[in-house]
C-alpha cells in the first residue's frame, strides 16, 4: 500500500491541532497545571514546526531547516520540563540544549546544507531526549502504578523508532511530490510521529488524572491537622498489620490513648494552643513508634496505635509514651495521656475493631482510675480464673 506524503502532511497537522486544542482545555480546567502547560506549549511547538517544514518544497531553507527544527527541539524540551513537573524537580536549562545544539550546528555549512547529516543528528537528539524522558519516568514508577507501563511502552516505542531511523534513513531525498521535502524515510515519520502524538496526550493526561486521583485518596486516609493517619486508614492498614501477625506468628498490640481534660486545655489557653498539643502528642508517639506499626487519629482527643509487639513489651511502650508526653510540656503547657491496651497472640488475633472495643475497655479504667495510667484488658476467662485462684 502506498501512502501519500502529502495526505499524510494533512492528517499530522490535524491531528497535531486537535491535540493542542484538547491539551490546551485541559490544562485550563485543572487550574492550569504545570505538566499540562508544558505539554501544550510542546504540541504548539511541534504544530509550528511543522508548518514550517512544508516550506522546503517551495524552495525555502532557512525557515524549515533552521527555525523549525529549533522550536521543534524546543517542544522537546518542553516535554522535558513537563517530566521534571511530574517528578516534583527543578527545571534548570538542560531542557533549551537540543535547540540551541540545532541552532549552532546550522552556523556550519558542512552540517546545513548535508541532509544526511541532519538526519543523524535529529536522530541522535531524538534517542537522546527520549532516554533522558524514559529516566525520568523510571523515577515516577511508584506514583503511577496504573499507567507507568503504557507510558513507558510508548516512550520506548519512539526511541526504537528512531534507533531504526539511525541505520535505515540513508539522507536521500525524497522526489515525490508532497507537502514537504525530506528523505525517502518521511513517510514513516510522519506516521510514527502522528501515533505518538495522539499515545503521548493522552498517556499525560492520563498520569496527571492518576496523580490527582492517588493524591485525594491519600488526602483521604490523613487528619487534616496533625497529618497522621485518620481512623480510616488505621482500619485499612492495621488489619493488613494484623493479618502479617497471622501469618507470620507474630503477637498483635492495640493501644487506645484519649487526652486527659482536654477541653480545659482548650478553655484555658485557646483551641490554637490545644492544637498545638494535639501536633506534639503525634510527634512523642510517632518517635517512639517501633517498626511494625501504625498510629491514627480516631477524632478530637482520642488516638490508636497497632503494633506488633506482645503484652509485656506493649505495656512497657505504653509506659514509655505516658512518660514522655506528661515531660514534654510544649510552651509550658503540662497535659497527660490516659492508655488503655490489649495484647492477643497470634492464634486469637481477631479483626480490629474487635480489639479497639477491648483497649477502649482498658483505657475506661485507666480513665476512671485517676488518668495518666496505662490499664491492660484482662478478657473475662482469665478474670474468673484469678478469682478461683483466690
Amino acid at each position: 500500500m502506498s501512502l501519500d506524503v502529502y495526505t499524510l502532511f494533512i492528517c499530522e497537522l490535524f491531528v497535531l491541532g486537535f491535540m493542542s486544542i484538547i491539551m490546551l482545555f485541559a490544562w485550563a480546567g485543572s487550574q492550569y497545571d504545570r505538566v499540562l502547560g508544558f505539554t501544550t506549549v510542546a504540541l504548539i511547538a511541534t504544530l509550528l514546526a511543522m508548518m514550517l517544514s512544508s516550506l522546503r518544497s517551495t524552495g525555502h531553507h532557512f525557515l524549515p531547516i533552521a527555525v523549525g527544527n529549533v522550536i521543534l527541539y524546543f517542544g522537546y524540551g518542553m516535554l522535558v520540563n513537563a517530566f521534571r513537573t511530574f517528578r516534583g524537580l527543578p527545571l534548570g536549562i538542560n531542557w533549551l540544549t537540543g535547540a540551541l545544539l540545532w541552532a549552532i550546528l546550522c552556523l556550519f555549512p558542512q552540517f546545513y546544507f548535508s541532509l544526511p547529516k541532519r538526519v543523524i543528528v535529529t536522530c541522535l537528539l531524538c534517542i537522546i531526549f527520549t532516554a533522558v524522558l524514559i529516566r525520568l519516568l523510571y523515577g515516577a514508577r511508584t506514583l503511577l502504578p496504573a499507567t507507568y507501563w503504557p507510558a513507558q511502552l510508548l516512550l520506548v516505542i519512539h526511541l526504537g523508532f528512531h534507533v531504526a531511523r539511525l541505520f535505515l534513513d540513508a539522507g536521500r531525498p525524497n522526489m515525490l511530490h508532497g507537502a514537504i521535502g525530506g528523505t525517502q524515510f518521511t513517510v514513516w515519520i510522519m506516521l510514527e510521529s502522528m501515533l505518538f502524538v495522539m499515545g503521548l496526550t493522552f498517556t499525560i493526561l492520563a498520569m496527571v488524572n492518576e496523580r490527582t486521583r492517588l493524591s485525594y485518596q491519600q488526602a483521604s486516609l490523613l487528619d487534616p491537622l496533625t497529618g497522621i493517619a485518620n481512623r480510616r486508614a488505621l482500619f485499612a492498614e492495621g488489619n493488613k498489620l494484623a493479618d502479617w501477625c497471622r501469618r507470620h506468628r507474630q503477637p498483635l498490640t492495640v493501644v487506645l490513648f484519649d487526652l486527659d481534660h482536654f477541653k480545659s486545655i482548650n478553655d484555658r489557653f485557646g483551641h490554637h494552643q490545644g492544637d498545638r498539643v494535639l501536633l506534639d502528642f503525634c510527634r512523642v508517639v510517632s518517635q517512639a513508634l517501633p517498626p511494625q506499626a501504625q498510629f491514627a487519629r480516631l477524632g478530637g482527643e482520642e488516638f490508636a496505635a497497632v503494633l506488633s509487639l506482645n503484652e509485656q513489651e506493649g505495656k512497657n511502650w505504653c509506659e514509655q509514651v505516658r512518660r514522655a508526653v506528661h515531660d514534654s510540656a510544649p510552651e509550658q503547657v503540662i497535659y497527660t495521656t490516659s492508655i488503655g491496651m490489649t495484647a492477643v497472640a497470634p492464634t486469637r488475633i481477631q479483626d480490629i475493631e474487635s480489639l479497639l472495643v477491648a483497649a477502649d475497655e482498658a483505657l475506661y479504667r485507666a480513665k476512671t482510675s485517676g488518668r495518666n495510667r496505662v490499664e491492660v484488658f484482662t478478657p473475662l476467662a482469665e478474670k474468673s480464673e484469678l478469682a478461683n485462684q483466690l
